[in-house]
């Protein structure tokens, strides 16, 4: 019988863990028909209850004759039950639960058929049955959950152990019957407050119909149900860890996930149009590049080289910058050695110009001052003598060359 009840207990925790998150995990729950399941510790419920119940047997009969005297209600007794329940969601939930005491019974002994003795021999029959019952909110299933409804409707099913033994003393029999037993009803509940419920419940526990034992006292009968049928009232204590389950919006989550689905697909949409801008552009760079250095190569080819100690050099620049480029340094290394190999007497200017279209004509004036500036400190850094060299700039009123902008960002020494 202890591992019997063993067995059962651990069905209930079980089931109760059922559908259940860690403890130690807040951040993500398990969530079923719209509703977030609860820690194990929360949703529990303890109940009492007591009532009254009797044994009834389907009719049965042999060679014509009566065989269960039994008529439904024939003889009243008291039912005591205690319950431990688990709810998992507002509609599915598990208890544990403990119904018995006694009741009383009558069957047909061969004597009482002998001596035409239909109304039977009284039995009175000790009893109990623990059973595991898995329970169904009928109300919350229809209506939808409501922490503070009045009234719900619980069908519940289930299965246990039942004991049985002799309660007459007038027989010889002292053993025990040990079966299943499989406990139905309804379970009406009236909320009182958040912690304390009437309960009014309506029971049969469907059992073998020999669980009264009258086969062992010479009775006439055939393997047939017997019926344990109760009607209780009791209270019902919520436990305060948790009494109510949390709400999930499945279409505003629903609604969510697809506003963010949306909003992806148009941050990839404009990606897309940002990369092709952004070829485009490189195109185009490529373009503007390859295009300047064929300027370049061409502006060289036109400025006159050292000829009979005569030096002419263009040093180009950035948009708005007077910094000489690396790779004009080597321009400017060899424009100094030329320098310094020309006659004493020789002098070179230095003319600054700026292109005229962009920037002011006050602006590009400075501008194109600095730019010679640059190209005098230079020249003097690599080792020219000072006296050699004259400044001149001319802003962007003058325009050296013909064509790109960027040609007259520049300085010409000769």
């Amino acid at each position: 019988m202890k591992k019997l009840v063993i067995t059962l207990a651990l069905m209930l925790s079980a089931g109760a863990m059922f559908a259940q998150t860690d403890n130690t995990q807040t951040t993500s729950k398990v969530r079923f028909n719209h509703f977030e399941t609860n820690r194990f510790i929360d949703n529990w419920e303890l109940s009492a209850d007591a009532g009254v119940q009797t044994m009834y047997k389907l009719p049965n009969k042999k060679d014509g004759v009566k065989l269960n005297p039994q008529g439904f209600g024939k003889d009243f007794t008291l039912d005591v039950d205690a319950y431990l329940t688990k709810w998992i969601t507002p509609v599915f939930g598990v208890r544990l639960g403990f119904a018995g005491l006694n009741f009383t019974n009558y069957f047909l002994t061969k004597t009482d058929q002998v001596n035409n003795n239909e109304d039977g021999t009284e039995n009175k029959v000790n009893y109990f049955v623990i059973h595991g019952d898995f329970l169904m909110n009928l109300t919350n299933w229809i209506c939808g959950y409501k922490a503070d409804r009045f009234y719900n409707a619980i069908a519940f099913v289930g299965v246990g152990y039942a004991n049985s033994s002799k309660g007459n003393d007038d027989y010889a029999y002292s053993g025990h019957n040990n079966e299943w037993a499989m406990p139905v009803g309804l379970l009406n509940r009236f909320r009182l407050c958040d912690a304390w419920s009437i309960n009014l419940e309506f029971r049969d526990i469907l059992v073998r119909q020999m669980f009264d034992n009258s086969d062992e006292r010479g009775a006439v009968v055939n393997d047939k149900i017997g019926n344990i049928l109760s009607a209780t009232a009791g209270l019902t204590y919520r436990f305060p860890t948790k009494r109510d389950f949390n709400y999930f919006d499945k279409s505003a989550y629903d609604n969510k996930i697809s506003g963010l689905e949306k909003d992806l697909q148009s941050a990839q949409d404009q990606n897309s149009e940002y990369q092709k801008q952004l070829d485009k552009y490189k195109q185009a760079l490529d373009d503007e590049t390859r295009a300047k250095n064929e300027a370049l190569q061409k502006a060289a080819k036109q400025t006159p080289a050292m000829t009979n100690n005569d030096v002419s050099l263009s040093i180009f620049f950035p948009i708005n910058s007077a910094k000489i480029s690396d790779k004009n340094t080597i321009n400017v290394k060899f424009l100094a050695n030329a320098i310094k190999a020309s006659s004493k007497d020789k002098v070179f200017t230095i003319t600054g110009y700026a292109d005229k279209q962009t920037g002011t004509e006050e602006g590009n004036l400075e501008l194109s001052q600095k730019r010679a500036e640059s190209v005098y400190n230079a020249l003097v850094n690599e080792g020219v003598d000072k006296s050699k060299l004259k400044i001149d700039y001319k802003g962007c009123g003058v325009q050296p060359f013909e064509g790109k902008a960027y040609l007259n960002r520049v300085a010409v020494i000769q």
